[in-house]
């Protein structure tokens, strides 16, 4: 009985060992190498054959089943079977980060680099196709290199090369942007700017040292005619103006108890609290006085103080 059952076993283990290793139409690896064990059923001894590397990453390729025997044969594998198989479907287990994600990582590395916060950099990417990386990269996506041009903003970066895992190279540009107030509609010059009148957007800090804050621009007028969605300059902007050069204004003496009104005409532009020139219709006398109100300049004497020709 004991001869009978070792007979049997060594039978199973000689058919085992002729086998032919049979092909699967579909097959799913994690290492950088395929094997034959990965594509087919049955390879016993031989399914460490290394046959070709594996595809990137979460990526799918095709490979056709006679390309597959051949490779085989080539290792020492002579008797791998297609059976009803034409082509393998090799798929590479891989994370798959979004492009979100890897913008979020890329503008937290260029943050640290540029000394900004990183609400504050503006990530492009050259690709915005999903990213594979190894199945063993966990939790916060890694930069495990990054170089960035300051000058252009051009980036090169390389995720989750971690584990000895072969990365994933990205590249784009990083800009660090400031925030910055712009022109909401179309504005005519001396237009005195409103909340309706101001957007705020982020802009590239470079270029826009001079920029106008949404702040700074409140209340202001415009020195020039500007274009919707236009950033302010501070040379865009001036105290709103009440009165114009060659206009007529009001002109009022005030001063030991007494007050005085006379029409006069404004020889300089002036806003609010500024000193100009206006001239008397009547006496034609030229009198300095303080712009108090639109289309209004007080002195603060009596005209006889003040008068000068």
């Amino acid at each position: 009985m004991i001869r009978l059952a070792a007979f049997a076993a060594a039978l199973l283990t000689s058919s085992a060992a002729f086998a032919a290793p049979t092909l699967r139409a579909e097959a799913l690896v994690s290492a950088e190498i395929v094997t034959l064990g990965d594509l087919a059923d049955g390879a016993g001894a031989a399914a460490g054959v290394a046959l070709f590397r594996a595809p990137d990453y979460g990526l799918t390729g095709a490979v056709p089943a006679d390309v597959v025997i051949a490779a085989a044969r080539r290792a020492g594998v002579e008797n791998v079977s297609a059976g009803l198989v034409s082509e393998i479907a090799v798929t590479r287990l891989g994370r798959s980060v979004t492009a979100d994600e890897v913008k979020e990582a890329i503008a937290a590395r260029a943050a640290a680099d540029v000394g900004a916060q990183p609400s504050a950099m503006r990530v492009t990417l050259d690709d915005d196709r999903t990213v594979h990386l190894s199945p063993q990269s966990r939790g916060s996506l890694d930069v495990s290199q990054f170089s960035l041009d300051t000058r252009t903003g051009r980036f090169e970066a390389v995720l989750g090369a971690d584990r000895g895992a072969r990365g994933a190279r990205v590249t784009g540009a990083a800009v660090e942007t400031v925030e910055v107030a712009v022109t909401a509609r179309p504005l005519a010059r001396g237009e005195v700017l409103r909340d309706a009148d101001l957007m705020v957007e982020r802009r590239p800090k470079a270029g826009n040292s001079d920029a106008v804050d949404l702040e700074s621009a409140r209340g202001l007028a415009t020195r020039r005619a500007l274009r919707e969605g236009q950033t302010f300059r501070a040379n865009d902007l001036m105290r709103p103006q009440h009165v114009e050069r060659g206009g007529f204004v009001t002109l009022v003496y005030g001063g030991s108890g007494m007050s005085l009104s006379l029409k006069a005409k404004a020889l300089a532009s002036g806003a609010q609290g500024d000193l100009i020139d206006v001239q008397n219709v009547q006496s034609k006398r030229i009198v300095s006085g303080v712009v108090t109100g639109p289309s209004e300049v007080t002195v603060a004497a009596a005209p006889t103080a003040v008068a000068r020709r």
